[in-house]
C-alpha cells in the first residue's frame, strides 16, 4: 500500500465476492455427488462492480483487470458463486473534498467506494461479505510503507436520486492510513517502531 502527495492510494488487494446464480444450480445426486466445481470467471456472469473514486482507468486498472480476469471461481450446487481475484486499486482519497496539507507522517483519511455501474438496488442487492462492513486486513503485509490504523465501519450506503424511485447501493470503506517507513539510501527509515507496527496488526 502506498499514498502519493496528490492523495492517490494504490494497493494490491483480494476482492472477496459471492453471489447466487439460479442458472448454475443442480442436484448433486444426479452428478455422482458433485457439489461444486471450479471455472474461469470469464465464463460466468459477474456483477459489474466498479470503484467510484478510481484514480485510473484503462489497461491494468481495477476495471480492466476485473472484467478480463480469468481467476477461477468456485460454483456450488446451490447456485452460490465464490470469487476472490487479486486486483490492483488506485483511488482518490476522500474525493468529495480537498485534502488539507498535513505532515506526511500524520494519519491520512481515505476511502474506497465500490458499487454496481448499472444495476440499481432492485436488481442487485449489494451486501457486505459475511456482514462485515470494513476492510479485512488479516493478509495485509507488514512490510507496506503505509498501514491502515483505523476504520469507520458501516460501509454499506443506500442513495436515492431525485430522478428515480429505485435505491442505489454501494460499499464505502472509510479508513485512516499512516506512513510507517520510507526508503532512504536503500534502507528503511521507520516513523514507527517495529513494536508499534506489530500492534496495528493485532
Amino acid at each position: 500500500m502506498d499514498l502519493d502527495p496528490a492523495g492517490v492510494l494504490s494497493a494490491t488487494t483480494w476482492l472477496r465476492s459471492s453471489w447466487s446464480d439460479f442458472r448454475l444450480q443442480w442436484d448433486p445426486e444426479q452428478y455422482g455427488g458433485l457439489d461444486n466445481f471450479k471455472i474461469p470467471s470469464s465464463k460466468i456472469w459477474k456483477p459489474d462492480l466498479s470503484i467510484y473514486n478510481a484514480a485510473d482507468f484503462g489497461s491494468g486498472s481495477f476495471d480492466d483487470r476485473y472484467n478480463l480476469d480469468k481467476t477461477n471461481a468456485i460454483v456450488y450446487s446451490t447456485g452460490k458463486v465464490l470469487w476472490i481475484p487479486p486486483l490492483p486499486m488506485k483511488v482518490n482519497c476522500n474525493n468529495d473534498h480537498v485534502l488539507p496539507s498535513t505532515d506526511k507522517n500524520d494519519p491520512q483519511g481515505c476511502n474506497i467506494k465500490i458499487g454496481s455501474w448499472t444495476y440499481d438496488g432492485f436488481h442487485m442487492n449489494l451486501t457486505a461479505y459475511d456482514d462485515e462492513e470494513y476492510l479485512e486486513l488479516s493478509d495485509m503485509t507488514k512490510n507496506s510503507p503505509y498501514v491502515v490504523t483505523s476504520q469507520e465501519g458501516d460501509a454499506l450506503q443506500t442513495t436515492y436520486y431525485p430522478c428515480c424511485k429505485e435505491p442505489y447501493l454501494s460499499m464505502n470503506y472509510r479508513f485512516n492510513v499512516q506512513k510507517v517507513f520510507a526508503i532512504q539510501d536503500g534502507e528503511k527509515v521507520f516513523n514507527k517502531s517495529p513494536e508499534d507496527i506489530e500492534k496495528l496488526f493485532e
